[in-house]
């Protein structure tokens, strides 16, 4: 009897909870870290808790799954012959992918393939998406890895961040940036270096009315018909929906939204708005 493939991945994914329900992944917590308390990311801290202590001047941190939890969700994923595909965050952000295969080799006799997004957030998440899918479709793990690594390759996000406090706090640019960002009303524009490193792809000055303009010129440069996009912030719901009809214009296969994690939230903020779209 063939097993089934199952996917997994860590919670940087940033996908909706009915995706994770009805295509059966399984997400894997990372750390957040906040003084001497270490809380598991989506499980008993939010995106808006992490804020919150930002703003109460504490410095969250995250840190890696450690290889045993990769072990332990691996173990009982493949206990009954079934086949597993991890997708991880970014080997170049975190030691999460390191984990995982670790664990693996502690696993020789076992099916499973490790994968690493070269992303996070929904860069991550539209991935992990994609082989959920072609899996329940019956596809073979040489399908489903051969397919994500054209789409990995292919990925394009931008995140944009309009409070440099969270950067600052989390280690991400330094004070003179800092204090010159705050000076000039700068917005930030993260994204992939091509690398699976996030790198500053763009500067512009003013707010809300600016982000949207912004953000016009960056689809325009985009091919999006037929395609999948993401969007995600954490509680600028206006903005989320003011993006969603813009990238409705440029005629998507679908648009997911969800909401931005707390390991992503300790560095972008309450604000920060993320578009994510194969090429």
């Amino acid at each position: 009897m063939i097993g089934m493939i199952k996917i997994a991945t860590d919670s940087v994914s940033d996908l909706p909870s009915e995706l994770i329900e009805e295509y059966g992944i399984t997400i894997i917590p990372l750390h957040v870290n906040i003084e001497d308390q270490t809380y598991l990311d989506g499980v008993n801290i939010t995106s808006l808790q992490v804020c919150e202590q930002i703003k109460n001047g504490h410095s969250p941190s995250t840190s890696q799954i450690p290889p045993s939890k990769f072990y332990e969700v691996f173990e009982k994923l493949t206990s009954d012959g079934d086949e597993v595909i991890a997708i991880t965050m970014s080997s170049q952000l975190s030691g999460t992918y390191n984990s995982a295969m670790l664990a693996r080799q502690q696993l020789p006799d076992r099916k499973i393939e490790i994968l690493d997004s070269m992303g996070v957030s929904l860069g991550q998440g539209l991935q992990v998406l994609e082989a959920a899918r072609m899996a329940l479709l019956g596809m073979i793990s040489q399908e489903i890895i051969t397919r994500l690594n054209q789409l990995r390759n292919k990925m394009n996000y931008a995140i944009i961040i309009d409070s440099l406090d969270y950067l600052f706090k989390g280690g991400r640019i330094s004070k003179v940036q800092y204090i010159a960002g705050n000076l000039l009303n700068l917005n930030i524009v993260c994204g992939s270096d091509g690398a699976g490193k996030i790198s500053v792809i763009e500067k512009f000055i003013g707010k809300e009315k600016n982000i949207l303009k912004w953000i016009g010129k960056y689809l325009s440069k985009l091919d999006l018909k037929n395609k999948t996009v993401g969007i995600c912030t954490i509680n600028n719901e206006a903005l989320l929906s003011e993006v969603k009809s813009l990238i409705q214009g440029y005629c998507p296969k679908e648009i997911i939204t969800s909401h931005i994690g707390s390991t992503v939230a300790c560095y972008a903020g309450p604000n920060a708005i993320g578009i994510f779209a194969e090429s």
